[in-house]
C-alpha cells in the first residue's frame, strides 16, 4: 500500500471561494499525495463559508483521473464533510467519460448529492438549488 508523501505529487488545484459556493479547479492525474494536499486546502476553505450551507463546483482539467486507492483516501475525507451538494462541470476534463465514472462512484460511495454538467452557469444554477 503507498503512504501519503511517498512520491511528489501529481495534479494541482486552484480554490476559489463566492458567497457560499467552493470551486475548485483540478489538473489531474492525481495521485494519493495529491488527495492529501487538496483536503487541506479544501479545509482552509471551509473555514471561510457557513459550515452548515456551503456546496462545491469541481471543475476537472486535462487528464482528470486517478488510481482506485487515491479515491478511496479522497470518499473518507468526503464522508467527515458537510458540503449540500457538488456540480461538476467536465467541459476541461480530457478524459470526461472516465472523470464521470470516477466521479461517480466516488460520491456515490460518500453518500453526497452530486450531478454533471459542461457549464458553470447552469452548474452554479443547480448549487444554489441547493443552499438554503
Amino acid at each position: 500500500m503507498t503512504k501519503v508523501g511517498e512520491f511528489p505529487t501529481h495534479g494541482r488545484t486552484d480554490i476559489i471561494i463566492n458567497g457560499n459556493v467552493i470551486t475548485i479547479d483540478s489538473l489531474g492525474p492525481w495521485n494519493i499525495e495529491y488527495f492529501h494536499e487538496l483536503h487541506q486546502d479544501i479545509l482552509i476553505a471551509v473555514a471561510k463559508v457557513d459550515f452548515t450551507n456551503y456546496a462545491v463546483l469541481l471543475r476537472p482539467k486535462g487528464e482528470a483521473i486517478s488510481v482506485a486507492e487515491a479515491i478511496d483516501y479522497h470518499v473518507a475525507f468526503l464522508k467527515e464533510g458537510n458540503a449540500k451538494a457538488i456540480a461538476v462541470n467536465l467541459s476541461g476534463s480530457d478524459v470526461p467519460n472516465t472523470t464521470k465514472s470516477l466521479c461517480s462512484k466516488a460520491y456515490r460511495a460518500a453518500n453526497v448529492n452530486f450531478e454533471f454538467f459542461y457549464c458553470d452557469d447552469l452548474a452554479k444554477a443547480w448549487l444554489n438549488e441547493h443552499l438554503t
